[in-house]
């Protein structure tokens, strides 16, 4: 008790110092006990994330293919990062998060959709049974959206990327089901650039980049046009690792 009163007193200055929706959370926060307005503040925060990462993520490509519709079609969404996303970074960057909504969590106050993994996350290997339970599911939709991008293995504080390429099993993976649907869309989760060789077999591709707990839904609801896609590149993606200038002095002189 003790304990949550001066939690509150800290709160309540917290939002005395700041603007008017917070000052109106803090009048209705204040009632409530510490447990409770912690939640609150947590969730309002989890709805700055959910907006902030719509606002940042790209759309690198739409050959009519996106918003998918909430209705009428059989969807399938396929990856580890559908069900598990990739939303921070490697080493020290990582944080425990109030809570994390994941693509498909967030699309069933939307529609039913099929789900298959598709990949492993812990090594480069193709898993020939996943592989084709994906393809199979793909292959009865639709359309197939593919959660796919850089694990932290490929990824993270401490040393350099020694190429452009994401894991040699989800490139397969898209592929496969570009084969056999011709209505896939990719959606990347990566912190930095990476080579799309695939880019040219896919109708739609979203780059999400780490972009946070409630990445997942902003997803969502991009793919399903309650949300634009407005967000625009910071850097430059070239097509191969060898057709970046900096390529020939790469990684450089220690």
């Amino acid at each position: 008790k003790e304990l949550g009163a001066r939690c509150e007193e800290v709160l309540g200055l917290i939002f005395r110092c700041t603007g008017s929706d917070a000052k109106e959370c803090a009048g209705d926060c204040l009632e409530k006990s510490a447990p409770e307005c912690a939640d609150e503040i947590f969730e309002r925060g989890h709805a700055l994330a959910r907006r902030a990462a719509a606002e940042s993520m790209v759309l690198l490509k739409n050959e009519g293919i996106l918003p998918l519709p909430k209705e009428g079609k059989k969807i399938a969404f396929i990856g580890k990062f559908a069900k598990n996303p990739r939303f921070q970074g490697g080493g020290s960057s990582h944080i425990n998060s109030f809570k994390i909504t994941s693509a498909l969590d967030a699309v069933k106050d939307i529609t039913e959709v099929t789900y298959a993994q598709g990949y492993d996350i812990h090594e480069d290997k193709t898993d020939e049974a996943l592989l084709a339970e994906a393809v199979q599911a793909a292959k009865e939709a639709d359309i197939a959206v593919i959660f796919a991008g850089l694990p932290d293995l490929f990824e993270s504080e401490g040393y350099d990327r020694t190429h452009m390429r994401m894991p040699n099993c989800q490139n397969e993976l898209i592929s496969k089901i570009a084969e056999v649907q011709e209505n896939t869309v990719v959606v990347l989760h990566n912190g930095s650039p990476v080579e799309m060789p695939w880019a040219d077999q896919v109708k739609g591709i979203l780059e999400a980049y780490l972009c946070g707990q409630a990445a997942g839904q902003a997803e969502v609801n991009l793919l399903f046009g309650i949300a634009n896609p407005c967000g625009k590149l910071a850097e430059t993606i070239p097509y191969n690792l060898s057709d970046n200038p900096s390529y020939l002095n790469f990684p450089g002189d220690g």
